[in-house]
């Protein structure tokens, strides 16, 4: 991997685990300074992935062969920004549900920080996935992100049943069920690049 791309993914990395981090922390005590540290680390992530892309772009333009080349980091870089993209979509649904005073039953907050401590272990092991290409930890991080996929929809399934039950609330229900969803979508999207980079380093 070239090396000022390889430095410029993982600093895009590093951000986004910083801002998964704040906003875990927001979903635990949720503050405006907690809103505001993750708006600061997204124009961080924006600016490093907007220069990513234009590094691939400046180096891709001479021939097809170089277009090509690039085209597997272009889309990591678009999978970098939809991280983003759901990051930012937990932090709008906490504000609404502090804004709205909704609570969330014990059964709610357990789950929810079950899956935040999952999405941020495997995102953690992206910077070393691209510093060392390790396809076992590419498979690692496959297998680990595929069964929290499955026991986020189990919880899904349950959350449902609560509010059957009466135990949940229904206006808290479209606010739980969308963070489980944003957390779903950093893990899937932190899939596709490592699946990518496992598949860049059986190329050579």
């Amino acid at each position: 991997m070239d090396k000022e791309v390889e430095e410029k993914m993982i600093r895009v990395c590093q951000s986004l685990i910083e801002m998964l981090e704040f906003s875990f922390q927001a979903f635990r005590k949720y503050t405006e300074e907690s809103l505001k540290e993750v708006e600061k680390v997204a124009n961080e992530v924006r600016k490093n992935s907007s220069e990513l892309k234009s590094i691939l772009i400046s180096r891709s333009s001479s021939n097809e062969r170089r277009r090509e080349w690039a085209k597997p980091y272009l889309s990591m870089a678009s999978s970098f920004d939809r991280m983003t993209f759901n990051i930012e979509g937990i932090m709008d649904r906490l504000k609404s549900k502090v804004q709205n005073r909704v609570l969330f039953s014990d059964h709610a907050v357990k789950e929810i920080n079950d899956i935040f401590q999952e999405a941020m272990d495997i995102l953690e092991n992206l910077p070393d996935l691209i510093f060392t290409q390790d396809k076992l930890l590419a498979k690692r991080i496959g297998e680990k992100g595929r069964s929290v996929f499955k026991i986020a929809n189990g919880y899904s399934e349950e959350h449902e049943e609560r509010l059957i039950q009466g135990v949940c609330m229904p206006k808290s229900s479209p606010i739980y069920l969308g963070i489980l969803e944003c957390l779903k979508g950093v893990i899937g999207h932190t899939l596709e690049v490592s699946g990518k980079i496992a598949s860049l380093s059986s190329k050579f």
